[in-house]
């Protein structure tokens, strides 16, 4: 049986994961669609998965710290890859929002157990590097995943999840031969960091502000993978199309993600932040607007650049400011998890009642609210 080492399981495991992600949360959508659904049920695939997972995701990690995190971060793959299997056989409506449940378990135990696992390698500056690494991996897949996930289904709708399965499957086998538990290094051994804003009182105000940044970030995230499916096929865009401009929101991360780790300055920087939520707020106005793929492109990658400042500053403060990784990484994951629980509901009805291009200015609105709250917490900073 295959087996990896450490360093390259940080690497290549959120790849791995996050590509068979990326595959079914394409291919949902559109057998949804395939099938008859409307767009409120659409956003429920969303709603419903990141419900669970953020219900689950706070305890999930708490139960990593008091009883490690091997069990759990090798049984995530497994259930998805079961749950893949089983999309296989789905013909109707319910069957594809029972499957999303199911799915939202499986990423609610896995991610914060696996990133309290690379949070406890490394401290200080090697802790930054070792989740702009595996930021990276998991964003990468992005750029690949819809993208493929379009083609083979524009091949048949059924070829996504055959695919996914068995890349997770393959996954967990690998990751049962290579996994240990890990003991967190003493901290006499860590590497010595500055004591600057993360270790007072307003290093947990911008924790907090963060927080709910990537919240709003995640919603309107939500929102684009599940209601912009049907926007585009309204608009006679073919599912490979669609891949592809789904791939635009992953290689804006991947790029965003690249630059931030090999930088600090954005360390605790309220201008970086409110800059990105700018971007956002400009892509959003041109989804609204304009019907073109380039435009959309021009769109995805705002969006995509905006989430990769808030997810990658929310991971790193929470397992830099929090003693219990475990419990901080859940936490982290919870909170977007809702975003992506109400963004696809809110969205789904917005688009119901209002048109299928309303959902964003229902982001933009979050957004806006999102922004006024940080401002008064971080105003002093």
């Amino acid at each position: 049986m295959v087996k990896i080492n450490e360093r390259i399981m940080i690497t290549v495991v959120p790849f791995w994961m996050d590509l068979s992600a990326s595959i079914f949360y394409l291919a949902a959508p559109l057998v949804m669609i395939k099938l008859g659904g409307n767009p409120i049920e659409l956003g429920l695939i969303g709603t419903i998965s990141a419900s669970v997972h953020m219900i689950l995701a706070n305890l999930a990690g708490r139960l990593s710290d008091r009883f490690g995190r091997r069990a759990l971060m090798v049984a995530g793959p497994l259930i998805f890859g079961i749950s893949c299997l089983l999309m296989t056989q789905i013909g109707g409506v319910k069957g594809v929002l029972a499957l999303a449940a199911l799915n939202g378990f499986s990423m609610a135990i896995f991610w914060p157990a696996f990133q309290a696992w690379v949070a406890e390698s490394r401290n200080g500056s090697g802790l930054a590097r070792n989740i702009g690494s595996f930021n990276m991996s998991w964003t990468a897949s992005h750029l690949i995943g819809p993208t493929l996930s379009g083609l083979l289904f524009g091949l048949h709708s059924r070829l996504p999840f055959w695919l996914a399965a068995a890349l997770c499957i393959s996954l967990f086998l690998v990751m049962r031969a290579s996994v240990n538990e890990r003991i967190p290094q003493p901290q006499k051994e860590i590497e010595s960091v500055p004591s600057e804003p993360e270790e007072s009182s307003q290093g947990r105000t911008f924790l907090y502000a963060i927080w709910i940044a990537n919240f709003s970030s995640f919603f309107i995230l939500g929102n684009a993978r599940y209601q912009f499916p049907k926007l585009a096929m309204e608009l006679t865009m073919s599912p490979y199309m669609i891949g592809m401009l789904m791939s635009c929101v992953g290689l804006a991360q991947f790029l965003g993600f690249f630059f931030l780790r090999g930088s600090e300055r954005w360390h605790f920087n309220k201008y970086y932040l409110l800059g990105a939520q700018l971007l956002a707020a400009s892509g959003l106005l041109l989804i609204y607007f304009f019907s073109q793929p380039l435009i959309f492109a021009s769109a995805f990658i705002m969006l995509g650049l905006c989430a990769s400042l808030t997810y990658y500053s929310s991971l790193y403060y929470t397992v830099r400011l929090m003693k219990k990784k475990g419990k901080g990484t859940g936490l982290h994951e919870s909170i977007l998890g809702s975003g992506v629980v109400l963004g696809p509901l809110l969205g789904g009805i917005m688009a119901h009642s209002a048109g299928l291009r309303a959902p964003y200015i229902l982001c933009l609105a979050v957004l806006a609210m999102v922004i006024i709250i940080e401002l008064s917490l971080i105003k002093k900073l």
